[in-house]
């Protein structure tokens, strides 16, 4: 007999439908979105009247919604103006997948010559170019030229923007590119950040030209996470297979940390993938428990953790080892010059010059963005507030993924583990 020969594989059990559990899947409404969406469209509606529009920025955490609007809303703007015999195209990358400038305008260029993203209208008879190799003048020559072919009106949706750090050669040259006569089309730039600091820290002479208009989307209420995830389930499972309080639970758990949907719903996911995987073994069990949820938890942090750490630099695990050590005497949320000589120390051990305190701190920002470690004071709009970083994880977790790295390096954190666990003790 075969491993997928018992006929109780093939059994229904709890999931009717995994696909509506999906990060692809795509509700009919942005559920819970109706006054960020009302907003968007305000911005957005100057273009049906033949106005030019503002460069829009949306903030907020990941998951809250910010993609999801504007792939819903672009295409219906674009419909809505070609009736009106106003031309639009739209074009779309996620800067996370190149984190420079440079490697940003070389995607917008292939993106805009065999499209890949969802909103991407043009699809320009030209061959891709090769990711390096070619003077910036010269990129972003090409850039405009192909700028150029597209409609009158141009919407450039620029996702996870702030991956782009302190270079900003991007935005400067697309919002000089008409005073410098080399792009003919109204350009309207949408910024989609996680920062919600980023235009801070942008060099004056890109502020003075971005001229944006901001829109933030909030982190979802538990209630507003209870009633996305009631829906899903509702189509996902059979009716009967959840437990009373495991969608509350899920919410619970994704408003504790960032309010995200898209957490939410993963965590619900791979809840019901365990209780499924028990039903195939039981003929007690049939429906989604807390207890489910929990594991889930769990498995998703590990391994969230776990891929994170194994995609660091050197430096940046020297960086996170310094942070781990800090938070395994107690000491964090520390501030970034109390790392940075850790982090010198641990360098210098493994026979690393350091980095500069600079160079160190851009690490540590890179893996605030990655949900490795948080900035505790980064969301305080107040100024005069030092940057304090803590890890985002549990702590025996990360001592874990860096025990597991796989080019071992990093392979020997038993004292480590320990001052750990006499940290725990003395905290209960």
């Amino acid at each position: 007999m075969g491993y997928f020969d018992d006929d109780g594989f093939l059994d229904e059990y709890i999931i009717k439908d995994r696909s509506v559990l999906k990060p692809e899947y795509k509700p009919k409404k942005l559920e819970e979105r109706d006054e960020e969406l009302e907003e968007y469209v305000k911005l957005l509606r100057p273009l049906l009247k033949g106005w030019d529009l503002d460069n829009i920025f949306l903030y907020g955490h990941s998951g809250v919604g910010k993609t999801v609007a504007t792939r819903t809303l672009l295409p219906d703007l674009r419909g809505t103006a070609e009736e009106q015999d106003i031309d639009v195209d739209l074009l779309e990358i996620n800067c996370s997948s190149a984190n420079t400038s440079y490697q940003s305008t070389i995607e917008l260029i292939n993106e805009a010559r065999n499209p890949e993203y969802p909103l991407t209208t043009l699809d320009l008879d030209k061959p891709e170019l090769s990711k390096t190799g070619y003077p910036a003048e010269q990129v972003y020559d090409e850039l405009f030229d192909d700028l150029n072919e597209a409609a009158d009106n141009i919407i450039l949706v620029l996702d996870e923007v702030n991956t782009l750090g302190s270079d900003s050669e991007l935005l400067y040259q697309l919002t000089r590119a008409q005073t410098m006569h080399k792009l003919d089309a109204e350009l309207c730039i949408i910024g989609i950040s996680n920062d919600f600091n980023f235009r801070d820290d942008l060099p004056a002479r890109v502020k003075d030209t971005l001229c944006e208009t901001e829109l933030h989307f909030p982190a979802y209420e538990q209630s507003d996470l209870i009633s996305i995830l009631s829906r899903r389930a509702e189509q996902a499972f059979y009716e009967g297979t959840t437990e009373t309080g495991v969608i509350e639970l899920c919410a619970a758990l994704a408003s504790r940390d960032r309010g995200s949907a898209r957490q939410a719903i993963r965590l619900l996911r791979k809840a019901a993938e365990l209780a499924e995987n028990e039903a195939v073994e039981s003929d007690d069990l049939d429906c989604i428990e807390e207890q489910h949820v929990r594991d889930a938890e769990e498995i998703i942090e590990r391994k969230l953790v776990t891929t994170g750490i194994r995609k660091l630099t050197t430096h940046r695990k020297y960086v996170l080892l310094a942070v781990t050590n800090l938070a395994a005497q107690g000491k964090t949320p520390a501030q970034t010059r109390d790392i940075y000589e850790y982090y010198k120390t641990v360098a210098q051990e493994f026979g690393r010059d350091p980095l500069t305190r600079r160079g160190a701190h851009e690490h540590l920002l890179e893996m605030c963005d990655n949900g490795i470690l948080k900035n505790v004071n980064r969301d305080q709009r107040g100024r005069g507030r030092p940057n304090k970083y803590k890890l985002d994880t549990p702590l025996e977790t990360v001592i874990d993924a860096l025990e597991q790295e796989e080019d071992g390096e990093i392979d020997d954190l038993d004292n480590l583990r320990e001052q750990a666990n006499r940290q725990m003790t003395l905290g209960e």
